[in-house]
């Protein structure tokens, strides 16, 4: 919590000797330099536009993420924190408590940034799980960039693809991440199941700039995703989770290919 609550307010010291010295627009940041209008941070046109409104967006940061004033309890931080205590008093209870199923990383395949060989699940549906969780997470990231690197979308655009991020979270991630943890490894890992790799298979880097390519590239991305996971949850044996983010993939799809022209649409 700590080291990112006193850089957030030493950028606060630094934006006031700014305004002081260059006058009170020089401390807030360029056009379209935050990712959607604050609400009521008091911003104009999707950015601060003045000292006291800066320093608003920078408390909002600090209250929501490490909880370094106000009620920090439902901060990230309080939340961690309330997990750490509730960990400790169960282990106290029982010294041989275990909360996680033995888990290995479930790489598909040889992560191309890490040298040492990294174990790989043979087992065939673990690994088409796998491959699908991958597949939601390059979705996620793909939607995240836009969203923090947008041009000029509208706020409908921007509220689109926030719900898609958290829906991706929600909706897929989580049942096939949770479904991995029960899936085995394979004959040559018997005591771990598959666990999350959060893989990516190439260095990511950001979409075009012009809105309607990027839209056009997201809306393949997950149509491709949506059609994946149904193909898997049609065959028999597979996790009922499968089918939950299946379901979750297809209206994840459907509302970002709502803001790309008709023609454009994936198939």
């Amino acid at each position: 919590m700590e080291p990112g609550g006193c850089r957030r307010r030493s950028n606060g010291v630094g934006r006031r000797e700014l305004a002081r010295d260059s006058g009170p627009r020089a401390a807030v940041l360029p056009r379209g330099g935050l990712a959607r209008p604050a609400g009521d941070l008091g911003v104009r046109d999707g950015r601060p536009y003045d000292l006291a409104s800066a320093r608003a967006a920078r408390d909002e940061i600090i209250d929501q993420g490490e909880g370094a004033r106000g009620d920090w309890r439902p901060a990230h931080y309080g939340r961690f924190y309330g997990i750490w205590q509730e960990y400790q008093q169960l282990r106290e209870q029982d010294p041989f408590f275990e909360p996680a199923r033995p888990v290995i990383p479930a790489f598909t395949q040889q992560p191309y940034d890490i040298e040492q060989p990294q174990p790989q699940p043979t087992d065939p549906l673990t690994r088409e799980v796998a491959e699908l969780f991958n597949l939601a997470y390059e979705v996620l990231l793909q939607v995240l960039t836009r969203f923090f690197t947008h041009t000029d979308e509208t706020d409908e655009q921007l509220d689109a693809l926030v719900h898609a991020a958290f829906a991706t979270m929600t909706g897929v991630l989580k049942p096939l991440g949770t479904a991995l943890t029960r899936l085995p490894m394979g004959p040559e890992s018997p005591d771990h199941t598959a666990g999350a790799s959060f893989q990516m298979y190439y260095q990511m880097g950001n979409f075009v700039p012009w809105r309607e390519p990027a839209w056009v590239l997201l809306a393949e991305r997950a149509a491709v995703l949506a059609r994946e996971c149904a193909d898997c949850a049609a065959r028999e044996g597979v996790p009922a989770a499968v089918g939950s983010a299946a379901t979750a993939a297809v209206g994840i799809a459907q509302e970002v290919a709502g803001h790309v022209t008709p023609e454009l649409r994936p198939a």
